[in-house]
């Protein structure tokens, strides 16, 4: 399987290996998927983040004597939140090692 920093880096260069091989470019496809793969890992950490938050404030909210129904409603909806971005991950993830181990190997330059 083609490594994806390899592609990042050098798409140009993975295009014209895919050339050799009789393929159309192939870099545009990966890096969009990519690059959505990524925001969608960017956005699952920072949900995960606020639910960090949420939940350290529901135990001092309870320490207190509060009534903290308001904030463990809000923790479970970024639960939810969580579970669709997950799967979203998973599905782009599997979409990426599809197309990645779909491709040939790149030629040495001799060959």
């Amino acid at each position: 399987m083609h490594d994806l920093k390899y592609i990042r880096d050098n798409a140009g260069e993975f295009d014209a290996a895919m050339a050799r091989r009789g393929l159309a470019a192939q870099s545009p496809a990966i890096l969009t998927l990519d690059e959505a793969r990524r925001a969608v890992q960017t956005e699952l950490q920072t949900v995960q983040q606020e639910r960090n938050e949420a939940s350290k404030k529901i135990g001092e909210i309870k320490k207190s004597g509060g009534d903290a129904q308001e904030a463990m409603d809000a923790v479970s909806a970024l639960k939810e939140k969580m579970s669709a971005l997950e799967e979203q991950e998973r599905e782009q993830s599997a979409a990426m090692k599809d197309i990645l181990s779909g491709l040939p190997n790149i030629m040495f330059d001799d060959v």
